[in-house]
């Protein structure tokens, strides 16, 4: 049993994820079983049954092998791995093969075509600005197209036909001779003069050297053809991605893509249609972002009935077309008229709209020379000023004032990315000029003078603002570490890799931060810390992020955005303490707990998140759901969070705060018994992380919350009877997750060291395997401290893992001490600080494992009980008002009390019965306090029994709480081990009152058996079956009828406990009395007993060389002697040594326990039995019937209504009185 059930957890789906694509569950499992096979970890003859192990089960084969130990975590991830790459190679081969190429009707038409720029016509009218995908992209799978017009081409191989643009169709094909894909691009019809500028502007292109630039390999004539080999992009458009990046990611693609452009202008190329489709972005392995600039020089057919770009005339996209590009201005069109396109890209990806807005091309085309753009801002206010600049820059009407290159503006990008000021800020004076040229009738009408001069001041104003080193120190400081913020959230929305190289980059940056701050003095103080607060939010690091936040407020930085960061930081504290809090089974504690959590966290968290209005947030509905939730309103913040619904795709945190609050719900649930809700609220839960996984992929927090739920579930199956093994399954591969992101976060590995304990304790009650997982615990908690050396939770946690495994050694039978000193030496380097309610609960369940194994080999366990009883003293001190305490330290107080040497027994039974119904009150649902207060009302039982009382009413108390905690929890084969002992006890009060004990008896193996039935590998129901079988061939050889059936039943059920408990003394003390009743029947028979003596003295043997300390076992090795000394005196033998020795073996017994009656009673029937073999050779018997009779004297004293007591005490005043006097 554990004595912790329940508590705090500081202390599956199911299998580890993987990406097993198209394969099927069937596929998946024989691919693995094979993938076993051949690494040796199955002989062919364990395939079948591994097999349908799995398949009933519903797991995975190798997941199978894991739970048995013969496989780790990580071996099944590399071998998982295998497979995924099998599998996708797999995929490939399939995809390259000509029959790919083969039409398949179930594919939507729609996909057919690749898309191309919009039309400048009428017809394009209900086309958006961009909704084409250039030749050398990767689009929609496509269906049937055109056939390849080069059959049987023994360069290329065609794979399936891509698209088709104004001059021509592409192909994917593979290059046969150098073994890579390229997008072959062939002229569309036979117009001589087509395919000579196709070839031409193409051969151009190929002048183009640049990692940003689609390549062109090869320009050529095949079969009277004109192609273009073109590098293969397997990307998506941009425009395919705006929702999903962010506004650092969008500047960082458009950055690369100008050096792109620039190298095609240093090549004397323009490209003239710049816009998101002709940009192609694709995913490197590890999850960068790499923009590819495609088509340049391509003019398209504007006029054609498919919507693309016209070869002549007027070229290009209204929505992206600079104005000298609209007017015709062919001959004078310079790189700046792709530097306004490029602008207009930015803008629509940050706004969503095109720059000059227009229900078709046309009415585009008439608006680009008149109308202002909006400024971004406006129509989305998260968009920062220096990027806005940056935007409208590009966007000027007057190419003279548009950077003067794409390198120009590639630089201003980096400069805004690494949070320096970007050369596109106006001033004034800007402002005013534009403010002309859009209201000319106005500034007719107005004074020039004073316009002019109202300028001049405001340009001196802002001229003076913009020198004060604060406010420079500022910007400087805050858009950095929006770089940093950048780089954070792009490296957790790439595919799950090791984000260490991303945080260590940051890392960098910060310290860029720090060393700036040095060198400017305090001045630097407020926004220094500022930006450091954010950078370390971002890193996960909440305490770093909170010093250095709440540093910035007290140097006066009280901005609003300072303000939210505060709110962010002492929000999330809050919810950990409030989740601590609802741990708390009292309802008065609980209380107390939340509301010192709330002025601690809470209530500052609301105010600076009140404070923290005008910040820019994500969205507001999202502050909103935050206010609600830290408030408790958990049902106010899903509904805002509802509210917010997908607008923001790429904010991963709406969805983590979504599960963050219904777990806390769930929490609530559980605290309430509504198990079922907390079960709904834990499956929603899931599904919102989930979410919140496949955005963040690579964000530890995000897999480490999803952990955390499943440890809840785990703890709320624990405490009732439900099934722990899918959440623990499920944790766990939540847990490889958050590894494989972030390896050097000790948090994921103490909490993986939880899990494998909680499963470990289950199956230390229930079955299953048990060290590997206290292998894998011990494992987790020293990677965290290698870590984390000073975090006291790994530890804690290490402390633990060393006493669960200590526990589980003891409970076999096996010497715990080398894991008890290690559980030790960890508790005592947690420092004196750190020492709460939990240190010392844990250490004093250390301390009365330690007591019960000293029992176990027969040494002294009192010191032990008292440390135990210590710590569990100083934990409720510390708490008196928590659960857990209560009950460790009643059952501490039952243990000492049981003790043979107890000094005190009577006041420790009260104090246990004291602190168990307490617990009992605080709890009413939990089964640990029903199971050790039905211990405490046994044993109390039992010694009323012992001083003359009816134990009937305290033995019927607690069978009533074992079966109260049967009702709870079915499954526990401990419960059913209590109740089957009470029942036994009943039995025998029932055979000592002269009633018939059999249907009791019936009923305690019914017990016994269901409890080998819930768990047949664990020994000691086995062992309880045994001994109450053996206790009926007792009764029964007493009434002088065949025991033999009942010991060969006892026997049987005894080897199999001695198998399974191999190190525990007590199942071959019960087997040996079960061969001393065989030898004593054959004995009354008159047959010979050696064979069952000879047996008998072997198990009792092997019971005190495990423990010499074990009284019962002494007792029947005496009576097994006596057995064999009566066998020899009967046979004329006149030697009293074998009598001896019976009597040396029941004096060991009573001198271990002196205050047990039974050892009192069988040891003066013992004596009674001797003094009549004494009297028949005329030996002198005196001595010891005398002793006998004051042996049962002593019986009768503190029990007067024993009938065996008093029956023996006849028979020994009547062998008195035939003795001749002295």
């Amino acid at each position: 049993m554990c004595p912790r059930v329940g508590c705090a957890a500081t202390g599956p789906s199911s299998t580890l994820p993987f990406p097993w694509g198209p394969l099927r569950v069937h596929e998946k499992n024989e691919a693995e079983l094979k993938l076993a096979l051949a690494e040796g970890l199955l002989s062919r003859e364990d395939v079948e049954a591994l097999r349908e192990e799995a398949a009933r089960r519903g797991v995975a084969p190798l997941q199978v092998l894991v739970e048995r130990g013969r496989l780790s975590v990580d071996s099944l991830v590399a071998l998982r791995r295998e497979l995924v790459a099998n599998a996708a190679s797999e995929e490939v081969m399939e995809a390259e093969s000509p029959a790919s190429a083969e039409p398949r009707e179930d594919r939507a038409d729609s996909d057919r075509k690749q898309s191309a720029p919009a039309p400048l016509s009428p017809e394009g009218a209900g086309s958006g600005p961009d909704d084409t995908l250039p030749p050398g992209g990767a689009p929609p799978t496509s269906v049937d197209g055109p056939a390849f017009p080069v059959p049987y081409w023994e360069r290329y191989r065609p794979v399936r036909f891509l698209g088709q643009g104004g001059m021509g169709r592409v192909f994917l094909a593979h290059d046969v001779r150098l073994h890579r894909d390229v997008a072959l691009k062939f002229v569309r019809d036979e117009d001589p003069e087509l395919s000579r500028r196709f070839v031409a502007e193409a051969r151009a292109q190929a002048r183009v050297d640049h990692e940003r630039v689609c390549r062109v390999y090869e320009v050529g004539e095949v079969q009277g053809r004109a192609y273009i080999a073109m590098q293969y992009v397997a990307g998506q458009p941009l425009q395919a991605l705006s929702g999903l990046l962010s506004v650092e990611q969008k500047a960082l693609v458009l950055r690369d893509a100008a050096l792109g452009v620039h190298a095609a202008h240093q090549a004397g190329l323009i490209h003239r249609d710049l816009k998101p489709s002709n940009i192609l972005v694709e995913r490197a392995e590890d999850g960068a972002l790499r923009p590819y600039v495609m088509d340049f020089g391509l003019a398209r057919d504007w006029t054609g009935s498919e919507g693309f770009t016209a070869t002549g005339t007027v070229m290009g996209t209204p929505q992206y077309m600079a104005p000298e590009q609209a007017r015709g201005e062919v001959t004078r069109l310079d790189r700046r008229a792709d530097l306004y396109s490029l602008g207009a890209t930015l803008y629509h990806l940050l706004t969503g709209q095109a720059p000059v807005p227009g229900a078709n091309g046309l009415e585009v085309f008439s608006r680009i020379a008149t109308h202002e753009p909006r400024p971004p801002r406006e129509l989305a206010p998260e968009v920062p000023a220096d990027l806005e600049a940056i935007v409208l820059k590009c966007l000027e009407k007057d190419r003279a004032r548009r950077y003067d290159s794409a390198r120009a503006l590639a630089d201003d990008l980096e400069r805004f990315l690494d949070g320096e000021r970007v050369l596109a800020r106006t001033g004034p004076a800007y402002r005013v000029r534009k403010w002309v040229a859009r209201h000319r009738r106005a500034v007719a009408v107005a004074s020039i003078v004073g316009l002019a001069a109202a300028g001049a001041a405001g340009q001196g104003v802002m001229a003076r603002r913009e020198v004060s080193r604060r406010e420079a120190l500022t910007r400087r400081f805050t858009e950095g570490v929006e770089r940093i913020e950048a780089q954070a959230r792009y490296s957790g929305q790439a595919p799950l890799h090791d984000t260490r190289p991303d945080r260590e980059a940051m890392r960098s940056r910060m310290r860029d931060i720090e060393a700036s701050m040095r060198e400017a003095g305090t001045v630097a103080d407020g926004p220094g810390h500022y930006a450091l607060g954010r950078g370390f939010l971002a890193l996960g690091d909440d305490a770093a992020a909170l010093q250095h936040l709440e540093a910035a407020w007290a140097a006066g930085n009280h901005e609003p955005r300072v303000a939210y960061a505060l709110a962010l930081v002492l929000g999330h504290r809050y919810q950990r303490e409030r989740l601590e809090a609802d741990r708390i089974p009292d309802a008065s504690q609980r209380e107390a707990k939340r509301k010192e959590a709330q002025a601690r966290s809470r209530d500052p968290a609301l105010a600076f998140l009140k404070q923290g209005q005008g910040a820019e947030v994500p969205a507001p509905e999202y502050a909103d759901a935050l206010r609600a939730f830290y408030e408790d309103r958990f049902d106010e913040a899903l509904k805002s969070l509802d509210a917010l619904g997908t607008r923001l795709p790429w904010f991963h945190e709406a969805a983590l705060l979504r599960g963050d609050i219904l777990l806390a719900r769930a929490v609530r649930h559980a605290l309430a018994s509504e198990r079922d809700q907390a079960r709904n609220d834990l499956d929603a839960g899931r599904h919102a992380y989930d979410t919140a996984a496949d955005i963040g992929r690579s964000v530890s927090a995000v897999h480490r919350a999803r952990a955390e739920l499943e440890q809840e579930a785990l703890l709320l199956e624990l405490s009732g009877q439900g099934d722990v093994q899918p959440a623990y399954t499920q944790g766990m591969e939540a847990v490889w997750r958050a590894r494989v992101a972030a390896p050097d976060e000790a948090d994921t590995w103490v909490l993986e060291a939880r899990l494998h304990r909680r499963l470990a304790q289950v199956r230390v009650s229930s079955g299953g395997e048990v060290e590997p997982l206290l292998t894998r615990t011990l494992d987790a908690a020293k990677e965290a401290l290698k870590l984390a050396p000073d975090k006291v939770e790994a530890r804690h946690a290490l402390a633990m893992g060393w006493w669960q495994w200590a526990r589980y050694r003891q409970g076999r039978g096996e010497d715990p001490r080398e894991q008890l000193h290690a559980a030790v030496a960890a508790f005592d380097t947690i420092p004196e600080s750190a020492r709460d309610y939990d240190f010392h609960l844990d250490l004093g369940l250390v301390f009365k494992v330690w007591a019960d194994s000293e029992d176990g080999r027969g040494g002294d366990s009192l010191p032990f009980r008292g440390k135990a009883i210590d710590a569990f003293r100083e934990a409720r001190k510390r708490d008196g008002q928590r659960l857990e305490a209560w009950i460790n330290l009643g059952t501490a107080y039952v243990n000492r009390a049981n003790h043979p040497q107890a000094l005190e027994p009577d006041k420790d039974l009260e104090e246990a019965r004291s602190s168990l119904e307490h617990a009992s009150q605080l709890d009413p649902g939990h089964v640990v306090t029903w199971f050790y207060l039905a211990d405490v009302h046994r044993t109390l039982a039992l010694r009323v029994r012992d001083h003359g009382g009816d134990a009937g009413p305290g033995l019927a108390r607690a069978l009533e709480c074992y079966r109260k905690a049967v009702a709870i929890n079915p499954r526990l084969p401990p419960l059913l081990n209590g109740v089957g002992t009470v029942l036994l006890d009943q039995a025998r009060e029932a055979w000592d009152r002269g009633d018939a004990p059999e249907p009791l008896l019936d009923e305690a193996e019914q017990a016994f058996t269901q409890a080998i039935t819930t768990a047949p590998t664990v020994g000691f129901a086995h062992n309880n079956l045994g001994e109450v079988r053996a206790w009926r061939a007792t009764w029964r050889l007493a009434r002088g009828e065949d025991p033999t059936a009942s010991a060969k039943q006892a026997q049987a059920a005894l080897q199999k406990a001695t198998a399974l408990l191999p190190g525990l003394a007590q199942p071959w003390a019960n087997l040996g009395q079960v061969h001393q009743t065989l030898a004593a029947f054959a004995l009354k028979r008159g047959g010979n007993p050696g064979p069952d003596t000879a047996r008998a003295t072997e198990a009792l043997t092997k019971a005190l060389e495990i423990n010499r300390s074990l009284a019962q076992a002494w007792r029947w090795l005496g009576e097994t002697q006596a057995v064999d000394a009566r066998w020899k005196a009967s046979r004329s033998s006149t030697s009293d040594e074998g009598f001896q020795l019976a009597a040396d073996s029941f004096q060991k017994a009573l001198d271990l326990e002196p205050t047990n009656l039974e050892q009192r009673l069988a040891y003066g029937a013992f004596l009674r039995d001797r003094a009549t073999w004494r009297e028949a050779p005329g030996q002198d018997a005196r001595k010891q019937l005398q002793q006998g009779l004051s042996l049962t004297e002593a019986v009768l004293t503190a029990r007067p209504g024993w009938k065996d007591a008093n029956r023996l005490r006849e028979d020994l005043r009547r062998v008195l009185a035939r003795l001749p006097p002295d």
